[in-house]
């Protein structure tokens, strides 16, 4: 197995929903992990991003009240 190479803010940052969704490969999520044990503001990125994502798939199951399909059917028809 390859070993993590070090990364920085900016690949950490461009990589955070492959890391999410554990699409990266071993060695580059080993990576990731050591990053994210450093930087406080990377693993707060993280952290925001998944709880964010939690909540849509929570939402995405959840009915829309009469008001808000009003809303966005009043959004699409402005286009």
């Amino acid at each position: 197995m390859k070993k993590p190479q070090p990364i920085d803010c900016e690949r950490a940052l461009a990589r955070i929903f492959e890391f999410i969704d554990r699409e990266l490969k071993a060695h580059e999520h080993e990576a990731m992990q050591q990053h994210l044990q450093t930087c406080k503001s990377c693993y707060s990125r993280v952290e925001f991003e998944r709880r964010l994502m939690g909540r849509l798939k929570e939402l995405r199951d959840a009915e829309a009240s009469v008001t808000v399909r009003r809303r966005i059917d009043k959004l699409l028809k402005s286009f």
